[in-house]
């Protein structure tokens, strides 16, 4: 354990080290739905919707070419650090300790600058089996969303921010959605798209049950 953290500790590695943890945080973060996906943007393969870029996924058709941004940016970050990492950690512990203390600092250099040229192209090689995943189909305009029941995968909606799911038989689209945040929307919840904001790129949505005449939420206001 002792080797292991010295190993992480110390240069090149801790570089790396201190961006997975951030990493880390982040898919923490991903995985309670209080951030998006596409934090730092989304992939070359959008989804155009008037104008406006939507997020799919299509698990059926294989990657049209060999490029990073067929994935989130922040996929091909965290593929791309944790990499990084590995390599300059492997070296710091196997390499760097049999090499005499004067030269140290200039292997370590030596270790990062191929780390970063062999992690690319294992992020590019990883890519590839990803890519289908984020590969989106061309639909026709946001209003004939409406009406869709669509499913929220963050942990709130409110005016400035959400996010819900459409699933389809061949592909799924990610949209922005927006509610009254007294409707308490919560991640799993299905919900209507009700309306549609161009300028914005967003969709009012509200929980099913409010929608229904009968539901026990209504007799509750009632």
């Amino acid at each position: 354990m002792q080797e292991f953290l010295a190993a992480s500790l110390s240069y090149p590695t801790v570089i790396f080290s201190v961006l997975m943890i951030a990493i880390l945080l982040y898919w923490l973060l991903v995985i309670v739905g209080a951030v998006g996906l596409d934090l730092l943007g989304g992939h070359d393969h959008g989804l155009e919707f008037d104008g406006h870029h939507l997020d799919a996924v299509d698990a059926a058709e294989a990657p049209s070419a060999f490029r990073l941004r067929q994935v989130p940016v922040t996929v091909v970050v965290s593929l791309l650090a944790f990499y990084n990492w590995l390599l300059c950690h492997l070296g710091s512990h196997y390499l760097i300790p049999h090499v005499n203390f004067v030269n140290r600092g200039i292997t370590a250099t030596i270790l990062l600058l191929l780390s970063l040229v062999v992690g690319f192209l294992l992020t590019k090689l990883s890519v590839v089996p990803l890519a289908p995943l984020f590969h989106t189909h061309h639909a026709t305009r946001r209003k004939e969303l409406v009406g869709e029941i669509v499913t929220v995968r963050t942990g709130r909606v409110d005016r400035k921010y959400g996010q819900a799911l459409l699933d389809e038989q061949e592909h799924a689209l990610l949209l922005e959605v927006r509610c009254d945040p007294s409707s308490s929307l919560r991640r799993g919840q299905r919900v209507m798209i009700i309306s549609v904001d161009d300028e914005s790129g967003t969709y009012e949505v509200e929980p099913v049950d409010d929608l229904l005449p009968d539901s026990p939420r209504k007799r509750l206001k009632g």
